[in-house]
């Protein structure tokens, strides 16, 4: 994290953990009830950013990961997987460009052995890869009045999720949810002004509150604990545009196009809800009263603690432990989950 950055979040009670998630200290902070106020603010120093540039990188972008790189613009952003031969997600990006480079966004745990990963498969290619997550800061600004608090900062609007604009040398990506949320981009000069600007009217929030409206919104992220544990449909990466099946050959393409269109997707991402309040880990096992085998009813991709008490989760499930309401959290099963509609059906054509 860049020294002047964290010399910055410091004094507002700023305190980060081992993966760079932040919590504010202020009392406030453990009292918020819902997300939907006006306009809420928060450091993104929890996801890394690798820089791809050289003439070469979208071709070599484009034999390692799920999408398609060449549908990657200076105005659209969207997720893209990393594989294992055997179709194994080892890391989730949010991509998007910035002039003639492109960015690989991931949680910042994951980093350092994605980064290594990626280089080994550069060989000739003219192609750089640079863990720039000190140089680009990164901040959430979300609420009913986050427009018009940007746009009162003289920053161009992206009208549609995972759209882009760029004004002054700061992106915004929009990001989904049914209230404006917004991820704000720059060094740490212009991140800083734009904070100055935004703070006296905001309310600062803590990571756990930026990753419970990704789990409202239905957006997966592989993180440490859960790196290999999801094929990329199983993530629901089909109906959210992370994948492309007519791009070609990739690591782990040809499981990938199997399960398209030879298998039967047996296992879905699904929102829910457990009356409990435990801390959970991604990637941790969910169990079904008729499911006694180790896979067992699932496992979760997601799960913070709720501002309106429980637990909120995404979590790759059994369809038929979804349909008997069959999935617990606990191995004593004592601790059911609820299932909540996703913003997004999962009912789309298979083949």
């Amino acid at each position: 994290m860049s020294n002047n950055w964290y010399n910055f979040l410091s004094p507002l009670g700023a305190i980060f953990n081992d993966d760079k998630e932040v919590s504010f200290n202020a009392s406030e902070q453990s009292t918020i009830s819902s997300l939907q106020g006006d306009l809420y603010l928060t450091d993104l120093s929890y996801l890394g950013l690798i820089e791809v540039s050289g003439d070469d990188k979208k071709t070599y972008l484009q034999g390692q990961l799920t999408n398609d790189i060449n549908a990657i613009s200076s105005t659209l952003s969207h997720l893209s997987g990393l594989c294992t031969p055997k179709g194994r997600l080892r890391a989730l990006f949010t991509i998007f460009a910035q002039g003639n480079k492109l960015y690989l966004q991931l949680p910042y745990p994951l980093l350092e052995e994605t980064l290594k990963r990626l280089k080994m498969f550069v060989m000739m290619s003219k192609v750089e890869l640079t863990n720039v997550s000190d140089s680009l800061i990164k901040i959430g600004v979300f609420g009913q009045q986050a427009i018009n608090q940007l746009k009162a900062s003289n920053l161009s609007i992206p009208g549609e999720p995972n759209m882009v604009t760029e004004t002054d040398g700061i992106q915004l990506i929009r990001l989904a949810g049914e209230t404006p949320r917004f991820e704000c981009i720059g060094c740490v000069e212009k991140i800083t002004a734009l904070w100055q600007a935004l703070q006296p009217k905001a309310q600062l929030i803590n990571t756990s509150h930026w990753r419970i409206m990704d789990i409202e919104a239905g957006i997966p992220n592989v993180f440490a604990s859960s790196k290999e544990a999801f094929i990329p449909q199983m993530l629901n990466l089909q109906i959210l545009n992370g994948i492309n099946f007519k791009k070609g050959c990739y690591t782990g393409q040809e499981v990938v196009a199997r399960m398209q269109y030879l298998g039967k997707l047996k296992r879905k991402m699904y929102r829910a809800h457990c009356d409990a309040e435990q801390n959970v880990l991604p990637g941790d096992l969910l169990y079904s009263e008729k499911s006694k085998s180790g896979q067992g009813a699932g496992h979760i991709v997601d799960a913070q603690l709720s501002p309106k008490g429980g637990l909120d989760l995404l979590a790759v499930i059994t369809s038929d432990a979804v349909d008997n309401n069959d999935i617990f959290l606990d191995e004593a099963m004592q601790l059911p989950l609820t299932i909540v509609d996703l913003p997004y059906s999962l009912e789309i054509e298979e083949s």
